[in-house]
Parts: structure tokens; sequence; C-alpha cells
């Protein structure tokens, strides 16, 4: 630290130089984030309200009523209006919770819960944290979790099942209809991590596409964790996590006594919250509405399979499947995923690596010129892996 200030413009130069190897949205060179640039509605909002710390709600009593505002129009988005719930930092924070709940619901029955191989990490986090013994299915020939397996895996010490509704590596939608059904059965928690599909299936099927149901039309649906800093296009941090019922909601409530707005308990796992985030994803759900979510949504997939009918032209590249979400893997048949991200990322493409493809995901920030682009790189790539240049 300085023994005096350093003017402002010299630290805004400072701070501009030494973040220049920051890869920002706009450049259309970020392909494999499941965030993008915040609404510029959503910036002025958070902005404006940056003192707000909903984590001593009796300060803010009318941002906790915006935020229970917020949750009614997500829980209606996800069919239950009278959905309880909280804006969290994030899709980690809201499937910990989720895991959190459960093992608080069946204290008095076991700690293991059925995931799928491909769940979020933040599962594996929350298993560590909490004690849980995570049972990892395999998966079916459509990329879903396998529901042969999960009934297998039940036992007596099994308390809860996990459902992914836009896998991170695929962006697949597991048959939660069927883990309804087996949750009901066996009187066991179901959380759905729609993290990423909870703001792009619902618009989906309003525009004819035919999905399977994820949300609380079924009936063994506990909670749900949905992101408003994906495709909700808030800033970050604004995850969500909404449960059928406020008794789940407050099932891991911790009493603070010394809040000085009065209200004295928590049932989230940080303290201090974002008052802003809170209040830039209420604006958004009523600035953009319906329309304007599908409208958003619509443009992401008819650019995604834009990418996927494109990419047969690069030669020994191809896609893993038909996209189901605006996800879509590619491969090649010759040439190992590794290499084939290394050479991406050396022509300046920040794309995911998973096992077996590379991830590519089509965000609002992401046009059909950065899409070209991408696509005549990957055109030279395949002519190099064809001549043998490397790999």
């Amino acid at each position: 630290m300085n023994e005096n200030g350093i003017p402002k413009q010299q630290i805004i130069n400072e701070l501009e130089d030494r973040l220049r190897d920051d890869i920002p949205f706009d450049s259309g060179r970020i392909l494999g984030s499941m965030c993008t640039a915040p609404h510029l509605f959503a910036r002025e909002i958070f902005s404006r309200y940056l003192e707000k710390n909903i984590g001593d709600p009796g300060l803010c009593s009318s941002t906790r009523l915006l935020e229970n505002e917020a949750i009614g129009m997500l829980g209606e988005l996800l069919y239950h209006r009278g959905a309880s719930g909280y804006i969290v930092t994030g899709g980690t924070e809201a499937n910990i919770l989720a895991m959190w709940t459960a093992l608080k619901a069946y204290k008095n029955r076991g700690n293991e819960v059925i995931v799928p191989v491909t769940a979020h990490f933040s599962f594996d986090k929350a298993g560590d944290m909490l004690g849980l013994k995570l049972v990892k299915v395999g998966l079916n020939d459509r990329n879903q979790m396998d529901i042969g397996e999960v009934k297998k895996a039940i036992n007596g010490k099994t308390i809860a099942l996990v459902g992914v509704a836009g896998s991170t590596d695929l962006g697949i939608i597991d048959p939660i209809t069927a883990l309804s059904e087996i949750a009901q059965e066996n009187d066991l928690y179901l959380h759905v991590d729609a993290a990423f599909g909870g703001y792009v299936i619902p618009f989906l099927k309003d525009l004819g596409y035919a999905l399977e149901d994820f949300d609380f039309r079924l009936p063994g649906v506990q909670s749900i964790t949905i992101d408003p800093h994906k495709m909700g296009l808030s800033p970050i941090p604004a995850g969500g996590i909404l449960y059928r019922s406020r008794k789940l909601s407050e099932a891991v409530l911790v009493k603070v006594p010394y809040l000085s707005g009065g209200e004295n308990a928590h049932a989230t796992i940080v303290g201090t919250r974002s008052g802003a985030a809170v209040l830039s994803v209420w604006a958004l759900l009523k600035y953009l509405g319906i329309s304007g979510y599908k409208k958003n949504v619509e443009k992401c997939m008819d650019l995604t399979f834009y990418l996927k009918d494109r990419i047969a032209e690069t030669g020994d590249i191809e896609a893993v499947m038909n996209p189901v979400l605006n996800v879509i893997g590619i491969a090649s048949p010759t040439i190992g995923p590794d290499i084939l991200s290394n050479e991406l990322r050396k022509r300046g493409w920040a794309i995911s690596l998973f096992s077996g493809h590379i991830r590519i995901v089509i965000m609002p920030h992401v046009r059909k010129s950065h899409i070209d682009r991408f696509l005549k790189d990957l055109k030279e790539i395949a002519a190099l892996i064809k001549e043998r240049k490397f790999g």
C-alpha cells in the first residue's frame, strides 16, 4: 500500500494495462463459458444499488420483498409460483444448499446421494463439506442419467437423487420425470440442477422444441437450481435456489442474533449477500419478460444449429451429437481433444476441454461473424491434421 493515494486516472491506466490479457466477451473469442456479458440495464441497476447487503435483511426489508418477488417469477417459470428460495452467489452455492437441505430432511436415514457421472463438480464439494457419499451412475445411449442404474443404486442409506437439466458437458436433460417417480416411490429428496437449462428449456418449449419436463410440475422435485448470471443475463454473482415449500427453504436456518436490522436468521451459505444482484435479477425479469428471453434463446439456438451444420465442412471434425440446448460438443476421429484444444487456444479461442470432446456454448454475446471466424480456424486445423503437421 502506498503512503499517499495515487490519482484515479493513473490507477485506471494501470488496470487497463495489467488486465490486457483478460479475454472480454465482446471479443467473440469466449466460446466455452456458460456465462456472458450482463445486460446493460442490469449493469445500471447493479451499480445503482451496490451498498445493499441483503445478508442483513432487516436493513433491506424492501429488497427482501423484491427477492421474494423475483423467486416468485422464477417459480412461475418453473411452474410453481409459490416456490420459496433465495438469490445466491451461483449454482455451486445453490447445489450445496440443496444437498444440505436433503441431509437435514433425512438426517436419521443415511448420507448417500445418487448423481449422474455428468453432475457438476459442486456436488463433489457438497459431498466433501457435508460428509455425503456420492454414488455416481452411468449414462444411457442418449447421454442421460441411466434410470436402470439409479434403481440398482438405491439402498437404505440413500437420501437423495440429483438430475441435471442442461449438463455441463453437452447440455443434456436427464429423465427427470422418471427420477420424480422413483423419488416418490422410495421417499427420496429429488434436486434438479438446472443452473444452465432453467433459463433455456422453458423458452425452447414455447418455441416448439420437444424437451423433457424438469420442473415443479413433477411432484417428486423438491428443489431446483437456476442461475440468472448464465442465460438470465444478470451480473455475477446471481444464482438461484428454489424449493417446493417454505419449510424446505428454512431447513438450514441459522440464528444470527446480532444483525443490526433486527431479523436474526440466515438460510444461505454466505452471510453477506449482494442486494444489487437480487435487484438486477428482479429488474431483468420485469424488463425482458417472457418474450425478451424467448428471443434471446431463439437467437442462441439458431446460431448453435448453424455451427452444427457448418462443422461438417471442416473435414475431420464433427459434432458429437445433435444439440439439445445451446451447447455443442465437437471432436475429431483423427486427433485427440487435448491436441485440438491446444491448437484452438493457440489461435486465441477460449473453449472447454472434456475427456472426449471440445465443448462450445453459444451464449448471447456470440455472433454469426464469431462463429464464421471459428469455423475458418477449425477448417485450417483440420487441414493440418490431414497433412500430419501435428498430433
